[in-house]
């Protein structure tokens, strides 16, 4: 299963079964869910151990909606309520910090860097799509793929430089 049939029709179950294992998600009014990092553990992600492949599909969806959130909510809050709402895409934090997870820290538990370039030319695509589609005050494609491509945290590293060449000729 490719990256646009499993986040369009599985990511979505796999991430409810992952929040009914999840003991320690909580809500912040107006920002969402909350999911400390520590919950992405064997025993929560049981149901995607099945096969490498599906730990990596799940892990790469994730790591890549926690992404676009972290965007948008640093970059163009007055958009982000409507995002948020049309979303509803998880935080991820170290602890209960409130602090949010790196994306780059999900996915290296998945490895693959392979595979997870196959993740990264889908989610360019379909931000693009999202972005042309959904009409919002500020944000639009140009300007999100310009702020991703000028944030050196989310260009570091291997995954990071992978998202970010993509993204470049995107």
């Amino acid at each position: 299963m490719g990256p646009k049939d499993y986040y369009y029709n599985q990511f979505r179950t796999d991430f409810a079964e992952f929040m009914a294992k999840s003991k320690m998600a909580h809500k912040h009014p107006d920002e969402g869910v909350y999911i400390p990092i520590q919950d992405l553990s064997e025993a929560n992600l049981s149901h995607v151990k099945t096969d490498a492949w599906h730990t990596m599909r799940f892990l790469y969806c994730l790591a890549f909606t926690v992404l676009i959130d972290q965007v948008m909510y640093t970059y163009f809050k007055n958009d982000y309520a409507k995002f948020q709402s049309i979303t509803l895409y998880p935080k991820i934090e170290y602890g209960i910090s409130n602090m949010n997870a790196r994306p780059w820290d999900i996915t290296q538990r998945a490895g693959g860097l392979t595979t997870f370039e196959k993740f990264a030319a889908f989610f360019i695509q379909d931000f693009k799509e999202f972005f042309e589609t959904q009409t919002f005050s500020i944000a639009n494609w140009a300007k999100v793929k310009e702020v991703m491509l000028n944030d050196k945290d989310i260009c570091f590293g291997s995954f990071g430089q992978i998202l970010c060449n993509k993204l470049s000729a995107a």
